[in-house]
């Protein structure tokens, strides 16, 4: 891609091996409080969209926000354990690339539909809190994806280059539609969610890995 000027990093799947984290702690919690249903397909449609979106379709599909609520901070707290055991991993090739846009001066922000305090916990967690020139998350905006707001909010922040030279990394279709929506080009690199038809249609490229998105970038 010439010209790159802005990279916008998703979080969650993208530079950080979480998904695993969130889907086991998410699961455990279910069987726990005997929500029958909860598996790897009904928990797919949440990947990317934020915690919002998640409490609102499963209060709909479960009928008690009491009970949705509760299983959110129960989840969460799991999490935060598994991490403070060293069990979150960065993502390979996402170091390397970060220090070559730095290279070329070219800012790498973060644009997540977590919440600050858990992205910052992240961070503290696996060294990575002076790796990114920038921040947003769900905090800093009233719509998570996919609606564009985080990452145009994140594109503000980097200076507004033209959209065209700004690139966006996903590994969610929920995120591949928010930056469609923002306008914005964007790569999909997958994670639990494979490609499907209107990623294969609305993407630059899917491509395996940092390490193959770093020759295509050609830095």
């Amino acid at each position: 891609m010439n010209n790159l000027k802005l990279m916008l990093f998703d979080m969650d799947g993208v530079v950080f091996d979480s998904e695993t984290l969130y889907f086991n702690a998410n699961r455990n919690v279910a069987k726990k409080l005997n929500m029958s249903g909860f598996n790897l397909d009904y928990y797919q449609q949440f990947i990317g969209g934020g915690d919002g979106m998640m409490v609102e379709q499963m209060t709909q599909d479960y009928g008690s926000r009491d009970l949705i609520e509760e299983f959110m901070e129960l989840s969460r707290q799991e999490v935060y354990s598994l991490v403070e055991m060293g069990q979150l991993a960065v993502k390979p090739g996402v170091r390397e690339l970060v220090t070559a846009l730095r290279e070329h001066e070219i800012p790498a922000i973060i644009a997540s539909s977590n919440n600050l305090s858990e992205v910052n916990f992240f961070m503290e967690h696996t060294q990575t809190t002076t790796l990114f020139d920038d921040i947003v998350t769900a905090d800093d905006v009233k719509k998570t994806k996919p609606a564009p707001d985080i990452f145009l909010k994140a594109w503000q922040k980097g200076g507004q280059p033209n959209k065209e030279h700004t690139l966006i990394l996903e590994d969610s279709l929920n995120g591949v539609k928010a930056a469609n929506n923002a306008q914005i080009p964007v790569v999909m690199i997958p994670d639990y969610i494979q490609p499907n038809d209107y990623v294969k249609r609305h993407t630059v490229q899917v491509l395996e890995n940092m390490y193959v998105l770093k020759k295509f970038l050609q830095i």
